[in-house]
């Protein structure tokens, strides 16, 4: 995954709304990857169709790419694990991507209006 300055043509591919949901998911809340995962059900993508190596894969690229930062919690119980934190670089990524995603949504909305209105046509 290539940061880009601009999230043009972005889209609302599955994986740059996973990418944003794990962005939106650490605002004010570094947390464990697996608990991410977990908490992805609170924005209303189902946890069961991400797998933890997914998700671990790409927490790894958003910190190559500057957008999170990570430490490893060794005062945890058990083995040690790296607690998440977004960057001002990912904030920003998450202002960018806000606006193409409504771009994109308007494009999709007016999309299904015509193909509805198509499809009601042809059936009468």
């Amino acid at each position: 995954m290539k940061y880009r300055k601009k999230c043009a043509n972005f889209g609302l591919k599955s994986g740059n709304i996973l990418l944003a949901g794990l962005l939106f998911l650490l605002i004010g809340k570094p947390t464990y990857g697996y608990i991410l995962v977990d908490r992805l059900k609170d924005i209303g993508i189902n946890p069961s169709f991400v797998p933890y190596s997914i998700a671990y894969r790409l927490l790894h690229n958003m910190e190559i790419e500057g957008l999170v930062i990570s430490k490893w919690d060794v005062e945890v119980a058990g083995p040690s694990k790296r607690v998440y934190s977004i960057t001002d670089k990912g904030v920003q990524y998450l202002k960018e991507w806000t606006v193409e995603a409504h771009k994109n949504v308007e494009v999709i909305e007016n999309l299904i209006g015509k193909i509805e209105e198509a499809v009601n046509e042809q059936n009468k």
